[in-house]
């Protein structure tokens, strides 16, 4: 009788400790659900640039939008609790990996108008040394909000300490959790319908990329942008095609007696601002660069970018394409035409060469000296060097090319007028014009920009002034990189009636228009026997270098042969516009855009088969 009701105690006791295990269980996935729901709204407050109250209830309303956030923090923190089997490790790291994350985002969108994708992680040393130069501080809310995060995961040591102690129950958890994570992604967090159909799209300019990605939140659009990240051939590629049709142009060597110097320089943020209605200066800001206008041949280029990502259109002026590699080899470009031509072909700029990793890239890219601060500069000045100064180097190169009698192709990237530019008054002068309904805080970031771009006019002089004087043969390309960044969200422009609005073509051109100018020293205007004066195209940066071909007439290589063909049909190729026939387009008439597309076919071949020439 009494081993009878030993077995049933023990029975009963065995029961409740399944009974206990079975409700902390539960109770601790409920407590994963829910802390992922917690960190997801985090991501939400800082899925923009400044806390929008309307965006951020609107991530709520949409259900296919808080799974698509949700999963990955979900997947997330059951898999690091599967691992550290404590659920307060598992909230801890979660909490670091994704609020981290989101307040990168906020603060990069507040910068530079332009979220944190997943391309940006293999830039974190450039962005670290980038951010040094803003004024990025947390809020006290979001110290607050901070604090509550380690306030919660305390809690969670001490008071919710339920531990799997089945090896077996854990490792194969793992194996469905892992299982379950392929097959979501794989099936649905790469579909560009799903993408397109998330988002309330009443809240934003759906001509904005950077406004599309916050009105989904942040985890899955950040997620999304893995699918941009990784290099996929453009739908229906044909290898064979681009041979063929790169085939059926041939090479041309530039004229023994045309290889006249090229100095290119692409400045920083350069716009010329006295060309929008109602911007009035105290200080005329741009006196020698419509002098040089005059003198010149100029026009505008159509960017892909704003207030950031200069190397876009730095990369598309030296190779000529539109669509960009990966470059991590050698890849064709036009620097390796004029090495081949028998060119000293040199790069400089005067900020640290692992921005964008141009130390290694410019090499790929055919040029045989890379002048960058690490390995020239800092020897020179403890900053970077202001354009007066850093021009001098210029100078100093085109010299040593003389003395070893090679023609000269130099191509300049500037920093000066990098932003962000202070809202403190810095200076006295009016280089702006002030006005009643002026901000001050957006006056002064305007004004302190200009301070630059009036620097910048003097060194342009000083360069000019001495390749005026000199016998060489010289040509000048000058060209902006794009807009600069003027107040958060744009308030800068706002206060100076800019119309941005994508929507229209007078909002694009403002929004993505830069000057270039071509100047010819007397030299040159003999060589050629041209004046090198008047307008020139309106063309997207990767058609500049073939706008400079065809002043000059020379006919170039393969790929510049049918990027000179193409020029002809239409001179702007952009993510939201073409120019065909003088008028902005979204699409392109049905021969027109199938010529588009053989371009993409070959330039993607061209870009992706280096194609070695000895040079001379």
């Amino acid at each position: 009788m009494l081993l009878l009701d030993g077995v049933k105690k023990q029975t009963k006791l065995k029961k409740q400790i399944k009974l206990k295990s079975s409700t902390e269980a539960a109770i601790t996935i409920i407590a994963i659900v829910l802390l992922s729901i917690l960190i997801m709204s985090v991501t939400f407050a800082f899925s923009s640039g400044a806390f929008n109250p309307s965006l951020f209830k609107s991530y709520f309303k949409g259900i296919l939008l808080l799974v698509m956030n949700f999963i990955p923090i979900f997947l997330f923190m059951a898999f690091t609790y599967l691992i550290t089997n404590r659920l307060w490790a598992a909230f801890s790291l979660t909490s670091i990996l994704f609020v981290t994350m989101s307040i990168i985002n906020k603060f990069k969108l507040m910068y530079r108008d332009d979220p944190f994708v997943f391309a940006d992680v293999r830039l974190v040393s450039e962005s670290l040394i980038m951010a040094q130069k803003y004024n990025i501080r947390l809020s006290p809310k979001v110290i607050m909000l901070i604090i509550g995060l380690i306030a919660i995961a305390v809690i969670l040591k001490f008071f919710l300490k339920f531990k799997i102690t089945s090896k077996k129950v854990r490792i194969s958890s793992l194996i469905v959790l892992i299982l379950a994570g392929v097959i979501i992604f794989k099936g649905f967090y790469f579909d560009s319908d799903i993408y397109k159909k998330v988002g309330d799209k009443s809240l934003i300019n759906i001509w904005i990329a950077s406004e599309q990605f916050q009105s989904k939140g942040f985890v899955y659009p950040f997620i999304y942008s893995i699918k941009d990240a990784i290099e996929i051939p453009p739908e229906g590629y044909d290898e064979k095609k681009a041979e063929e049709e790169l085939a059926a142009w041939d090479y041309s060597d530039i004229p023994e007696n045309q290889k006249v110097n090229i100095i290119s320089i692409m400045l920083e943020s350069y716009n010329d601002f006295s060309k929008f209605e109602g911007v009035e200066f105290g200080i005329d800001i741009y006196e020698n660069f419509h002098q040089l206008q005059k003198e010149s041949i100029h026009g505008n280029l159509i960017v892909n970018v704003f207030a950031g990502d200069t190397i876009n259109t730095e990369r598309a002026f030296l190779t000529g394409y539109f669509n960009h590699p990966k470059y991590f080899k050698k890849t064709n470009s036009f620097v390796w035409y004029f090495k081949e031509q028998g060119y000293k072909t040199e790069a400089m700029h005067p900020i640290t060469g692992s921005f964008y990793n141009r130390r290694n890239v410019n090499e790929y890219l055919g040029f045989d000296s890379f002048d960058h601060y690490d390995n020239k500069y800092s020897f020179i000045q403890e900053g970077y060097l202001e354009d007066y100064y850093f021009f001098d180097y210029i100078i100093e190169g085109f010299k040593n090319s003389k003395k070893n009698n090679q023609p000269y192709f130099n191509f300049t990237v500037t920093y000066q007028n990098h932003g962000p530019y202070s809202a403190e008054k810095y200076t006295e002068k009016e280089y702006l014009k002030k006005k009643s309904n002026y901000d001050e805080a957006n006056y002064n970031i305007i004004n302190n920009y200009f301070i630059g771009i009036y620097k910048t006019d003097q060194a342009i002089k000083k360069l000019v002034d001495y390749f005026r004087n000199e016998e060489e043969p010289t040509i000048i390309l000058i060209f902006g990189d794009h807009n600069p960044w003027l107040g958060k969200d744009h308030t800068g422009y706002d206060m100076l009636n800019i119309n941005l609005d994508l929507s229209t073509v007078e909002g694009f051109v403002n929004y993505f228009e830069t000057p270039y100018i071509i100047w010819a020293n007397d030299g040159a205007k003999e060589m050629f026997n041209k004046d090198f004066t008047g307008e020139g195209n309106t063309v997207s940066p990767n058609l500049l270098m073939a706008e400079l071909f065809q002043h000059l007439g020379w006919e170039g290589n393969e790929y510049m042969k049918y990027l000179l063909n193409m020029k002809e049909k239409f001179d702007v190729n952009h993510k939201l516009y073409f120019k065909e026939n003088g008028q902005y387009k979204e699409e392109l008439s049905p021969e027109n855009k199938e010529l588009w597309d053989n371009f993409v076919n070959l330039e993607y071949y061209y870009s992706h088969n280096y194609h070695s020439r000895d040079s001379k």
